[in-house]
């Protein structure tokens, strides 16, 4: 990639895109694996679907794609002056039948020093090939692990040094080196590699029969560099593991030693990135990513040591999901994840300095987020491939290389009608009034209550306490109205405008001397002042006449059975009246413990002719006394069965002597027609 031209390659559709990263335009045609040109760049037409493998090269306007097919084909693309949209050319060649693989091609491997590039398939062989004629130069001897193919994952090359390495299915590495100069134009003795075998350096454990369900460590990178005259170093990365190991080799003698490196509190490894020194002053380290999208630095020079190397840097780069892509450069560090933010770090103090969003759309439910695959840095230019997007970001500001007068030019060739504009512009501002008018409407029918409240308030001079506390004040006010209006309503009762009569209740020991009390006045207080008499008020004079009643006297009945004593038993001699007594008919006994029982007065009781009777008002006649429970202290009389005879004998002689009532019912009309009377002369009637 040069900073004016980016080449992306697709495994899928096996072609090779070129875009202009900073205006986002694609130019037309792709390069592919099937030797047809760049075509007209449709790829559903232009593909190859049996790439296993690519890897791509630059220098200057020329770039190659170097193509690993799932048949063992390998082939490299030359594409001249790439980036021209006219005069781009493409050229494929192809490898001979009997130098391909027999599987698929894993990994290819360039060297950036020499025109050479190493393969690795299937068929657990590594080749070496010539980029101009792709002519295989160099194969291994197949890989056998218990009579099956153990196949090459990963290779790498130092052709410089004279060393291939390559990384086993079963995770041994092998490592090639060679005394002659591996590009020179007349290197093609295959015998000229010596072969060393590095068992893997992941320490095998007792087995048990969860090993089945755990994932087995595969190599995911590998790079090999020449440590000293005698020596070789490696780097090899393993997946679903927590460690990465550097191998140091001594040529001579085929002795190797193990260093690992990692921390296995912050999970496994998901990427790993070497930088090492192109200068003698200069450092090298390894830059890793876990699951858990924390980064760690290694210093890569760390002696050798038998304990696990920690990181000398770690922190969190990513809440979000693991890092899944790393670039650095001497300014900045790059940070991918598998959600497809990237971050920028600052290479010296690790201090964030931007954040990039994804830009993949957000996925449909149950589809994997887009990771980011790939970061490029060259120079101030930032590259981000996520999925099937590029994302690029130049530092400072971008300039449109587009004239002014094409501008224009476009513009009036498609002008927009005077007519159309005008039209466009009443129907905004109609589709504006409308919604104004909605969000009117809205506010007046929420906020129409609170604002009629508050005007109210406003007009009365109150606040909203003030209003609570004069509601409430009529409230009492309308509450006690009610109450008097209620009393006054009851209506006019027998003996409302008359002095209390207090009604004695007999006890048990008078009513067992005698049937009736005393006719003398002195007796009367002395049954005033007995324990067990009862005061019975009576109702207030009406003030209106809005309802005038006359209601049967409340008689209620006894809890229990028994002789009851009845008003009507008591003498009507009260003090003040010279006459004799009067005795009421007794009442006969009830087993109802009912208080809702109203008896009415009998009409067929005859009167006594008196003429003190005749002159008594209405008024002066006692309310009955209802029959005491004995709640309220007044006793049930119970005798034997001779007095019970003796007391029917006397109630029967006290019926006889008993005056006739009907004058009584007289009086009462009589009173009735003068509270009427008193009525229409206060004007209330």
């Amino acid at each position: 990639m040069s900073e004016s031209g980016l080449l992306t390659c697709s495994i899928q559709y096996g072609v090779v895109a070129r875009s202009l990263p900073l205006s986002g335009k694609v130019l037309k045609g792709y390069l592919d694996a099937a030797g047809t040109g760049l075509g007209i760049g449709n790829p559903n037409v232009e593909f190859t679907p049996n790439v296993s493998t690519c890897r791509l090269t630059s220098d200057g306007g020329t770039a190659r794609a170097f193509w690993g097919k799932r048949n063992g084909e390998v082939a490299v693309t030359t594409a001249a002056r790439v980036m021209d949209p006219r005069g781009a050319s493409s050229k494929l060649v192809r490898c001979k039948v009997e130098d391909h693989h027999d599987g698929a091609v894993n990994e290819i491997a360039l060297d950036p020093v020499v025109s050479r590039f190493v393969s690795g398939g299937a068929d657990g062989q590594v080749k070496l090939w010539d980029t101009k004629t792709v002519v295989c130069l160099w194969s291994s001897d197949k890989q056998l692990q218990s009579l099956v193919v153990d196949p090459f994952l990963k290779v790498s090359s130092a052709l410089a040094d004279g060393i291939i390495a390559g990384a086993l299915h079963s995770g041994d590495i092998l490592l090639w080196t060679s005394s002659r100069q591996v590009y020179s134009d007349d290197f093609s003795s295959p015998a000229s590699f010596a072969q060393h075998r590095i068992v893997s350096p992941i320490p095998k454990g007792q087995p048990s029969p969860q090993d089945i369900f755990i994932p087995k460590p595969r190599p995911t990178v590998l790079c090999v560099r020449r440590h000293s005259q005698t020596t070789a170093a490696l780097l090899i990365g393993y997946s679903d593991h927590p460690f990465f190991y550097r191998v140091v080799l001594d040529l001579t003698s085929g002795k190797y030693k193990t260093t690992a490196f990692g921390d296995p509190s912050f999970g496994y490894n998901s990427i790993v990135e070497s930088f090492f020194a192109a200068q003698p002053d200069d450092y090298s380290f390894i830059i890793t990513g876990d699951l858990q999208g924390s980064v760690g630095i290694y210093d890569w020079d760390t002696p050798q040591t038998s304990s696990p190397v920690v990181p000398a840097r770690r922190f969190e780069a990513h809440e979000d999901g693991a890092v899944t892509a790393l670039a650095w450069s001497s300014v900045v560090l790059a940070t991918g994840s598998a959600r497809g933010t990237t971050t920028v770090w600052d290479a010296l103090t690790l201090e964030p300095l931007r954040l990039f969003s994804s830009p993949v759309p957000r996925a449909a439910p149950g589809r994997e987020f887009g990771g980011v695959s790939r970061i490029v840095i060259e120079q101030e230019l930032l590259v981000i491939i996520a999925d099937n997007r590029v994302m690029s970001w130049k530092v400072g500001q971008v300039h449109h290389r587009e004239a002014p007068h094409k501008v224009k030019h476009a513009r009036a060739r498609n002008p927009i009608p005077k007519g159309q504009q005008r039209y466009d512009l009443h129907r905004v501002i109609k589709e504006s009034k409308r919604e104004l008018e909605q969000e009117n409407a809205y506010a007046r029918r929420t906020m129409g209550r609170e604002r009629e409240q508050r005007s109210t308030l406003n007009m009365l001079g109150l606040s909203e306490s003030e209003a609570i506390e004069y509601v409430l004040m009529l409230s009492r006010e309308e509450e006690q109205h009610r109450r008097v209006s209620h009393i006054i309503d009851e209506g006019v009762f027998e003996g409302d405008f008359e002095d209390e009569t207090f009604l004695p209740v007999a006890s048990s020991s008078l009513t067992s001397h005698g049937p009736a009390l005393p006719a003398s006045n002195q007796s009367f207080p002395s049954l005033l002042d007995d324990r067990h008499a009862r005061t019975y008020p009576r109702a207030a004079r009406p003030t209106t006449n809005e309802k005038v009643q006359v209601s049967p006297v409340f008689v209620p009945e006894p809890m229990e059975a028994g002789i009851t004593i009845s008003p009507l038993r008591i003498p009507a001699s009260l003090p003040g009246s010279s006459t004799g007594t009067r005795s009421l008919p007794d009442v006969a006994r009830s087993t109802s413990s009912s208080f809702e029982h109203f008896p009415s007065i009998s009409s067929s009781i005859s009167s006594s002719t008196s003429s003190l009777e005749h002159n008594r008002s209405a008024w002066s006649t006692p309310l009955r006394s209802p029959p005491s429970s004995p709640n309220v202290g007044t006793p049930i009389l119970r005798t034997s069965s001779a007095s019970t005879e003796n007391n029917d004998r006397q109630s029967e002689e006290e019926l006889r002597a008993t005056p006739d009532l009907d004058e009584m019912d007289a009086d009462l009309k009589f009173a009735i027609e003068l509270s009427l009377a008193e009525a229409r002369s206060r004007g209330e009637v």
